[in-house]
């Protein structure tokens, strides 16, 4: 009997396990899947956490930039209108009653001065400026006498540098008084008047001291659109030549003063033709 209930029993243990076991197998793939979905879940989560943090951070920026923004345009005005208030005569002001005075007009506040005071203010701001207009009347009047007198001494000196050099040998001259030589002489095409060119220059006085020059690259133009030195000059030369040009004031920029030039500068040009478009 014991070894009859015996074998039932292994009988039942060899039914009943493999079932067992089966059910034991999905209990560990449930487990092993819930925790998938909750690191997934928690991915997430620390993805959409970073994502706000992020937005955060970016709109944070974006409010400072605005903040910033504003700060600098107050700044500006301030500035703006200080040289204001120093072009109008008034380099001192008490600053806590300006503060006053713009809080209360952006307020849209009532003016803090009564009529008369107002008035006064009025009469002291326009004498200000009428007697800042007239120093700088003033001062602009003894600047152009200076320029006269200066434009005349150095239009005496050009006719006299000119006139000697005259005397070097290779200086030819034309008729309009344009003075040059030939550095190089390569035969190739001239321009006309109406000629675009490219060349290469270096411009400078009779010192030697350079006030432009077009260094390494080629500059382009067309010749009706150039001191009339260079229009006639260039139409000497062909392309490949190297000219000196020296030129006299009326064939220059005259007496006006242009740039970095004087009054009735002579002025001295290393001209190469490059190119005629």
């Amino acid at each position: 009997m014991l070894k009859y209930l015996n074998f039932n029993v292994l009988l039942i243990l060899l039914v009943v396990s493999p079932g067992l076991a089966f059910g034991a197998t999905e209990v560990v793939a449930a487990d092993a899947a819930a925790a998938d979905a909750a690191a997934a879940d928690a991915a997430a989560a620390d993805a959409a956490a970073a994502d706000a943090a992020a937005a955060d951070a970016a709109a944070a920026d974006a409010a400072a930039a605005e903040d910033t923004l504003e700060q600098d345009m107050s700044y500006f005005y301030g500035f703006s209108f200080g040289n204001m208030l120093k072009d109008g005569g008034t380099p001192i002001i008490d600053i806590d009653s300006l503060l006053k005075g713009l809080n209360d007009s952006l307020a849209d506040n009532p003016p803090a001065l009564a009529d008369e005071r107002r008035e006064r203010v009025y009469d002291e701001v326009r004498a200000r400026q009428v007697s800042i207009q007239e120093t700088k009347k003033a001062a602009l009047a003894e600047q152009e006498k200076a320029a006269l007198a200066q434009g005349e001494i150095n239009l005496a000196n050009a006719e006299a540098f000119l006139a000697e050099n005259a005397t070097r040998e290779g200086i030819q001259i034309t008729p309009s008084g344009l003075q040059y030589e030939v550095q190089v002489n390569a035969g190739g095409k001239r321009p006309s008047a109406t000629s675009r060119v490219a060349v290469t220059y270096r411009g400078s006085f009779t010192d030697g001291s350079v006030f432009d020059q077009s260094g390494d690259e080629p500059v382009e133009f067309g010749l009706q659109q150039v001191i009339a030195g260079w229009t006639e000059g260039l139409q000497l030369m062909g392309i490949g030549d190297k000219f000196r040009f020296y030129l006299h004031p009326e064939l220059a920029y005259g007496a006006g003063s242009v740039g970095g030039v004087p009054p009735n500068s002579l002025l001295v040009f290393d001209v190469e033709l490059l190119d005629i478009k």
